[in-house]
């Protein structure tokens, strides 16, 4: 059992707190007190309690009316309850549990059988929550499955199907283009099988990494240089939209990163940034020193922005849908779902500050040295 559980003892009388409070703390409980049940409901909505012991004979509001007024409160519903009665009757037990109670116990207090009740409905609500956790995690695992096979099912098979039926026409020479209209043909082509590519390629990223199958080897990097070399290669798609790349890098910033993790993660801000921004449009990418040995770097847009279900949504493999970008390029989120984690990894943190219309700017930290 984890160490010194939280337990709110409720009773109007002193004398009964005081020899619930002893055998408890003998035992490494982390008591708390109130004398009425509104002091009671208001404390568990403060303090995330691990187990409520509850007097019923109480004055002003006795101890059914407590119980059922946390059980109806998302906040408190899920906190255990145990009756602390001198009755017996079985009405009166149907009634407790009726209410919402997971047990009672009798006065004046047998030691042990307090003792027994209350771990065992601590330990029951810590497996309870284990159980939670473990069925969302499975949800999730679930949901971004059906994710991964949607993408590779349609965003992977639906561009190299396009490409492979463009090939076969101009093999089999059933239409004739001249120079520039096969030069628009190429170009086109180009761009498909680059967003295949970045997308492929975060595919497998993601799944080495849910997968533990990730290598990292963190080392003393120039940001100014892989931010110098991420410009260099999006700069043709880019200048295709006639948006503008920029930064503020007038001092060196060295960061501790692994190098290939480092550009993917710049590469897909700069990619979504370009994807969102419309033409004639200006990224800027900004870095300074930040708290506890962190630099952290801003991508800055002047494009389209998103409401708030869409940033609330926007690092969830599982709940980012797709979005279209200024010329009708798809995004699938998942490059963002791989940023985030690959920060992550390296002890650092990725959030977004955005409005329709005004642009979005994606912020993250990452260390400057190994500590």
């Amino acid at each position: 059992m984890d160490l010194n559980p939280k337990i709110l003892l409720v009773d109007d009388n002193p004398i009964n707190i005081r020899v619930a409070a002893k055998i408890l703390r003998s035992h490494n409980y982390n008591i708390s007190f109130a004398q009425s049940g509104a002091a009671a409901i208001e404390k568990a909505l403060v303090v995330d309690f691990d187990l409520i012991l509850l007097d019923i004979m109480m004055p002003e509001m006795d101890g059914y009316e407590v119980c059922a007024k946390l059980k109806a409160n998302p906040a408190t519903q899920k906190v255990p309850v145990i009756f602390l009665t001198a009755k017996t009757d079985s009405d009166d037990v149907v009634k407790a549990f009726e209410l919402g109670g997971a047990d009672y116990v009798t006065k004046p207090f047998n030691g042990r059988e307090l003792l027994s009740r209350v771990e065992t409905h601590i330990k029951l609500k810590r497996s309870l929550e284990a159980l939670e956790t473990t069925n969302l995690k499975l949800q999730e695992a679930n949901d971004t499955k059906d994710k991964m096979f949607s993408i590779i099912s349609h965003d992977l098979l639906g561009p190299f199907g396009s490409i492979r039926e463009s090939l076969e026409i101009i093999a089999n020479e059933e239409v004739v283009m001249d120079d520039e209209n096969l030069h628009s043909f190429f170009k086109a082509m180009w761009n498909s099988i680059s967003s295949a590519y970045s997308l492929l390629e975060n595919l497998l990223y993601w799944a080495r990494n849910q997968q533990g199958r990730m290598v990292y080897q963190p080392k003393i990097l120039s940001l100014n240089s892989i931010i110098h070399d991420t410009y260099n290669l999006l700069g043709g798609v880019a200048k295709n939209k006639s948006i503008t790349l920029k930064t503020n890098l007038i001092e060196q910033f060295d960061i501790f990163a692994d190098k290939n993790a480092l550009k993917t993660i710049l590469r897909n801000l700069v990619s979504n940034a370009i994807k969102f921004t419309a033409s004639g449009g200006v990224i800027v990418i900004k870095a300074k020193r930040y708290e506890n040995d962190f630099v952290m770097v801003s991508v800055k847009d002047s494009g389209i922005g998103m409401d708030e279900n869409t940033r609330e949504n926007l690092f969830s493999a599982a709940k980012n849908g797709p979005r279209w970008g200024t010329k009708g390029e798809k995004g699938v989120g998942l490059g963002l779902v791989i940023t985030k984690e690959f920060i992550e990894k390296h002890g650092g943190k990725l959030w977004v500050e955005s409005e329709v219309g005004k642009g979005s700017v994606f912020n993250f930290t990452l260390p400057q040295n190994d500590k």
